[in-house]
C-alpha cells in the first residue's frame, strides 16, 4: 500500500513537468501571445469606459451573480485516473481514499483561484451597479470558495449516484441564490437559509445516496480525460501536439442538412472539412459559444467602439479556434485517396474559415447594431469584421499553410 500513497503525488508532478513543457512552447510563440497581452489590456482600458456609460437599471448585479454562479458550479475533479486503473486499481478502491482526498484538495485550490480572478474581474461592475450596498471584497470571497467547496464534494458524490441531471439542477440553483443574495440581490436572512439548505442538502441528499452507490469509475476517468484534452486542445492552438486524442459526435439532424452531394474534385475537400467542422470534436461547439457570447456582449456594450473591439476579438479568437482543423486526422487520412492537387485541399479549407468567421461578423454586427439609434453602427461593424476575415484567412492562415509544405 506504499505505492498507493505515492500514487498521487508521483502523477501529479508527471503532469506539471509535461503542462511546463508546453506552456514554455506556448510562451515562445511571441505574435500570439502578443496579442493576448495587448487585448487584456485594451480590455481593461476600455472596460472602466464601459462602466461610465452603462444606462441607469443596468441588471449589473444579476449578471455578476451568473458569472460567479457558473464558475462557482463547474467543478470537475482532476483525478490523474487512465483507462487501465479501472482494471488495475478497482480492487483497492478502499485504499484510495487519501488519493481521492488530494484530488478534491487540489481541483479545490486551483478552481478557487480562478474563481478569485473572476471575481476580480467583476469587481468593477458589481460596486458600480450596487453602490453603497456593495457587501465587502473578502465577505463575497469567503461565501465563492465555500460555495466552491460545496460544489465539489457535491460532485464527488455524484460519481457515486447513477441519476445525477436532477442533483445538478439543484446544485446550480442552491449555488445561484446563494451568491445573488450574498451579493445583495436577496434579503438578508435569504443567503443564511440558502446556506442551511446547501448542508441539509448535502447531509440528507448527496451523502446518503453516496452510502449505497458505487464509484462509477469510468465517468471519473472520463471526465478527468475531458480536462486533459481541453489543455492540449488549447496547446495545439499554438503548436502541434501528438496524439491528440479526437471525438466525433453524431449530430444527425444538423448533418443532414449538409449531405455529401457531389464527388467531384473541386467538392471533395470543402464536404470533408464541412463535415469535420460539423462533427468532430469540439469545432461545431466552440465556434456557438463564441458567436454567443459574441452576440450578448455586442448587443450590452451599447457603444461603437467597444463594440467593434469586441467583434474584431471575436472573429479573431474564432479564426484560432478553426486553425487546428485542418491537421485534423479524418482529412489528412484521405489526401492520398483523391487525385487532387494540395493546392485545392487549401482553397478549399481557407475559403471554409473565410465563410464561417463571414457569418459570425454578420450575425456579431446585427447584434451591435440591435436597439434604437443603432442602426448606422452596423456597416461600420459589418466593415471591422470583414477585414479582420480577410486578413486571417488570406492573410496569416494562407501564410501558414504555405509555411506547412
Amino acid at each position: 500500500m506504499d505505492e498507493l500513497s505515492g500514487l498521487w503525488k508521483t502523477r501529479q508532478q508527471a503532469h506539471f513537468r509535461r503542462a511546463l513543457r508546453y506552456w514554455n512552447l506556448i510562451g515562445k510563440n511571441s505574435g500570439l501571445m502578443f496579442f493576448l497581452y495587448a487585448m487584456v489590456i485594451i480590455s481593461g482600458f476600455y472596460y472602466k469606459k464601459w462602466l461610465e456609460s452603462l444606462p441607469h437599471g443596468f441588471p449589473g448585479l444579476l449578471l455578476v451573480s451568473v458569472i460567479l454562479a457558473l464558475a462557482a458550479m463547474r467543478s470537475p475533479i482532476r483525478t490523474f485516473l487512465v483507462k487501465a486503473d479501472a482494471v488495475f486499481l478497482l480492487p483497492a478502491e478502499a485504499e484510495l481514499r487519501a488519493y481521492f482526498r488530494h484530488s478534491r484538495w487540489y481541483s479545490f485550490c486551483f478552481q478557487g483561484a480562478i474563481l478569485l480572478l473572476v471575481q476580480i474581474i467583476c469587481w468593477p461592475l458589481y460596486q458600480y451597479t450596487s453602490g453603497r450596498n456593495a457587501a465587502p471584497f473578502l465577505l463575497v470571497a469567503a461565501v465563492l470558495l465555500a460555495a466552491k467547496v460545496w460544489n465539489i464534494d457535491s460532485r464527488w458524490q455524484e460519481q457515486f449516484i447513477r441519476d445525477t441531471l436532477p442533483l445538478k439542477v439543484l446544485r446550480s440553483g442552491l449555488t445561484f441564490l446563494l451568491i445573488y443574495g450574498i451579493a445583495g440581490g436577496l434579503p438578508t436572512p435569504a443567503p443564511v437559509i440558502c446556506a442551511a439548505v446547501m448542508l441539509a442538502v448535502s447531509v440528507l441528499l448527496f451523502h446518503r445516496q453516496t452510502a449505497t452507490g458505487l464509484l462509477d469509475w469510468y465517468r471519473l476517468i472520463e471526465m478527468d480525460n475531458l480536462q486533459a484534452l481541453q489543455f492540449l486542445r488549447f496547446v495545439n492552438l499554438f503548436t502541434d501536439v501528438p496524439r491528440l486524442r479526437h471525438s466525433v459526435h453524431p449530430r444527425r439532424i444538423i448533418s443532414t442538412l449538409f449531405p455529401v452531394r457531389s464527388f467531384r474534385s473541386n467538392r471533395i475537400y470543402p464536404q470533408l472539412f464541412l463535415k469535420t467542422w460539423l462533427r468532430s470534436d469540439d469545432y461545431f461547439a466552440q465556434y456557438l459559444r463564441l458567436t454567443v457570447i459574441g452576440m450578448l456582449a455586442s448587443y450590452f456594450l451599447n457603444n461603437g467602439k467597444y463594440t467593434g473591439f469586441v467583434v474584431v476579438s471575436v472573429v479573431y479568437l474564432t479564426g484560432l479556434q478553426l486553425l487546428p482543423l485542418w491537421s485534423h486526422p479524418f482529412p489528412q487520412a484521405l489526401e492520398g485517396l483523391y487525385p487532387i492537387a494540395p493546392a485545392m485541399k487549401r482553397h478549399s479549407f481557407i475559403r471554409l474559415v473565410f465563410t464561417l468567421l463571414a457569418i459570425q461578423t454578420v450575425l456579431l454586427s446585427l447584434a451591435g447594431a440591435a436597439g434604437p439609434g443603432r442602426i448606422l453602427l452596423f456597416p461600420v461593424l459589418l466593415a471591422a469584421g470583414g477585414l479582420v476575415s480577410l486578413l486571417f484567412t488570406y492573410g496569416y492562415t494562407a501564410h501558414r499553410l504555405s509555411a506547412q509544405k
